[in-house]
């Protein structure tokens, strides 16, 4: 007899739906690593490296998230072996005689167990939530690898961006520090003077060592979330970050869309389905442990006989109340846990929308005041330095300072970049980063 155990029409639902919701395609296939991979990775890989290109990278190569797909061929086995009864037991026995003139004795029966055909109704509507579960939790699983691999990239943008502003700074104070020693040979300025000088060149020179290893930690999560290696991990990425739009959305009505659209409270009711079928299952089995049916024979003095047999346990001890109490507060848990869930989404979504707002404005404030403020004031300082109105030292400082703003002004445009996922994310119908679901691995015979 042939079972249907392919995942691959539940994928191919994932699929349609996650094109839907992010616009980006997933892949999984037995040939994936000979045939898709060398092909497509090669090719993304020549090209610089934007925020779509390190997604679709991930999407095909990160292989937490292609484990993660064999969670549907998991549940949809199990859908298929809940429909299934177990084999029934056949028992024989043959017994000499210890007498020329007597027959000997023949018994045979077979036995199935008539619970288990009564629970197959049961075991399927388990087995239908969990898969449905399973679908949806892989949902949110692809859902965080993308908004976590868009993540890490806007993050290893502002390091190398900010590692790079941070070494032009360096710059500048190595050229402060040797203008004191000049000046203090010359004998116009005191030592303290010129150790105010080279105590700032030296903080420089940790900052700088300090912002390569955090630009490098960046390339390497990215590098962990695109599942590359070896040669692959000599790709290219744009330098600037992806420009801000003039205006945002105001998201109205964000919390009743983020709670309309949740994978996550998707997940939660159907793990409350699967936990009702599951305690429905097990008080069944306390209660009734064994019911058989099936039919017995025996020979005796050379006459068989046949008739019906069934061995059935009574409930005279365990009616099933305590199981059945463990159930009702497991269930009210998880009813619990689901309310909790749709008020945490409303929250979240609440704060997200403020939190994506105030770094708008903050890094259009940035953008359009404090930046060119910054850059006037180094304009006019040279000016200044140029008729000899100021010493070198006003004119190497107020470009550190323009350098600060302009670090200042990439560390908010990521945070704007960031809290923007994090609430498309959410808008898309997963709160990143939360798992509340996990199929449960059953062995054929339960």
């Amino acid at each position: 007899m042939r079972v249907d155990t392919n995942p691959q029409p539940s994928f191919n639902q994932i699929q349609e739906d996650v094109a839907k919701r992010t616009g980006q395609n997933i892949y999984w296939d037995p040939s994936f690593e000979d045939i898709v991979a060398p092909i497509s990775m090669e090719g993304l890989l020549q090209k610089e490296l934007t925020d779509d290109f390190a997604v679709q990278i991930a999407l095909l190569n990160n292989r937490n998230l292609q484990s993660v797909y064999e969670n549907l061929g998991i549940a949809k086995a199990q859908l298929a072996q809940a429909g299934l009864l177990r084999n029934p037991i056949f028992s024989f026995s043959y017994r000499f005689s210890t007498k020329a003139n007597v027959t000997d004795l023949i018994d045979m029966s077979l036995i199935q167990n008539f619970l288990e055909i009564l629970l197959i109704p049961l075991k399927k509507r388990m087995a239908r939530a969990e898969l449905e579960a399973t679908k949806a939790m892989v949902t949110t699983q692809i859902l965080d690898v993308i908004a976590e691999t868009k993540i890490a990239f806007y993050t290893l943008q502002a390091a190398e961006r900010t590692w790079y502003l941070k070494k032009q700074i360096l710059l500048a104070t190595e050229l402060s520090y040797e203008a004191a020693q000049r000046l203090f040979k010359a004998g116009n300025i005191k030592d303290l003077e010129v150790s105010m000088e080279r105590s700032l060149y030296e903080q420089a020179k940790l900052e700088v060592a300090s912002w390569e290893i955090t630009f490098l930690e960046a390339r390497e999560k990215l590098n962990i979330l695109m599942g590359l290696w070896g040669h692959q991990i000599d790709w290219k990425i744009s330098r600037a970050l992806p420009t801000i739009p003039s205006e945002e959305d105001e998201y109205h009505n964000i919390e009743n869309n983020a709670i309309a659209n949740s994978i996550d409270l998707k997940v939660s009711y159907k793990d409350l389905l699967a936990t009702a079928s599951r305690f429905g299952i097990d008080t069944s089995k306390l209660v009734f442990p064994q019911l058989d049916v099936g039919i017995s024979t025996e020979r005796d003095d050379g006459i068989w006989y046949v008739g019906p047999a069934f061995n059935i346990a009574i409930p005279l001890f365990d009616f099933g109340y305590a199981n059945s109490a463990k159930a009702q507060a497991k269930i009210l848990q998880k009813w619990n846990q689901f309310t909790a869930l749709a008020i945490e989404i409303r929250s979240k979504a609440r704060s997200s929308r403020f939190t994506l707002l105030n770094t708008f404005r903050q890094t259009q404030y940035l953008e359009k005041v404090i930046v060119p403020l910054a850059e006037q004031i180094t304009h006019t300082t040279l000016l200044q330095h140029n008729a000899m109105q100021i010493g070198i030292f006003h004119l190497l400082s107020a470009k550190q300072k323009e350098l600060e703003k302009k670090i200042q002004h990439i560390h908010m445009q990521k945070d704007y970049w960031i809290s923007k996922v994090i609430l498309q994310t959410l808008l898309q119908g997963h709160v990143l980063g939360k798992h509340s679901f996990e199929i449960p691995i059953r062995k054929h015979y339960e």
